[in-house]
């Protein structure tokens, strides 16, 4: 962690999130590269940042979601009125609450209340982040994906698929091809005037902010031989949105992503790979992506 100030401006794939308080804000080093203090234009999120928690404001028949496994719960979403709410529960300490959030309808303006330490609040600490920019993405035309990325200088290449697929060994190979990696976890895709662009997002490390052109999309996953195969239609579009960063408990939510995932898949190809994970597949993939089945 380090110390900031009052009043934060974070650029996020182009996007300005201001964060405002009366306590000063601590941003976790992930974040550092991503603040720009001299954006002074209209901010697509803004985040008032309180100091201590509150009692639950929500009711147990307002849930619509929760994100949980066996051992614990991550957090929860309920939705009041039109608006949203938040419970974000620490991840070192079963069902300690770790913050409560509110975001309105436009997702456009959200009130976080953090624990509060020495008059320091960190209103961004994980999960909650990565909350935010999902729900920056559904109010722009743009989507969040766990994926990696590879850039050559003029194409950029996700490689998403099940965790344990390669994602990160695809980007060590084509790193040791001489390649830039965009990121290796968690990206935002945004339809530009002149096509698709990826950009990195803060991670639990420092990284600069990173964009590049998106020329194909793959689907991976550990094979005895290399070997891929183009798809197309509604097969790219469904296996694709498996991997999009989405919480299913609204129609309006599929729907956004349904269509971005529609036209995306009609401009930029997108292929299923299976692959030995040596350097021999980055060699195969120039080879091959353009002409398809292999």
């Amino acid at each position: 962690m380090v110390n900031q100030q009052n009043s934060i401006n974070l650029v996020i794939a182009g996007f300005l999130m201001r964060l405002f308080s009366d306590s000063v804000i601590e941003l976790e080093e992930g974040y550092l590269p991503f603040v720009d203090q001299r954006e002074d234009r209209d901010a697509e999120v803004t985040m008032q940042c309180f100091g201590g928690i509150p009692s639950s404001p929500f009711q147990p028949d307002e849930l619509v979601f929760e994100a949980k496994n066996e051992q614990q719960r991550f957090y929860s979403i309920y939705r009041t009125g039109r608006n949203l709410g938040f419970v974000i529960y620490n991840q070192e300490n079963i069902d300690v609450i770790q913050q409560i959030a509110m975001l309105d309808e436009t997702f456009s303006h959200w009130k976080v209340y953090s624990e509060a330490t020495d008059t320091k609040i960190s209103p961004l600490k994980y999960p909650l982040g990565p909350i935010v920019m999902h729900y920056l993405t559904l109010k722009t035309n743009a989507v969040m994906m766990h994926a990696s990325c590879a850039f050559d200088g003029k194409n950029a290449r996700i490689f998403t698929g099940f965790s344990g697929a390669g994602k990160s060994t695809m980007s060590k190979l084509w790193s040791a091809a001489g390649n830039g990696i965009v990121n290796d976890d968690r990206l935002i895709i945004r339809k530009r005037e002149n096509g698709y662009s990826v950009y990195n997002t803060p991670m639990y490390y420092a990284d600069i902010p990173k964009v590049a052109p998106l020329s194909a999309l793959y689907i991976i996953s550990h094979s005895p031989e290399n070997k891929m195969n183009k798809l197309t239609g509604a097969m790219a579009i469904t296996k694709v949105m498996a991997f999009c960063i989405q919480n299913n408990f609204e129609k309006q939510f599929i729907q956004s992503r349904l269509n971005f995932f529609s036209e995306l898949c009609t401009q930029i190809p997108v292929y299923e790979l299976g692959f030995v994970p040596d350097n021999n597949v980055v060699n195969f993939i120039l080879t091959n992506e353009k002409g398809g089945n292999t």
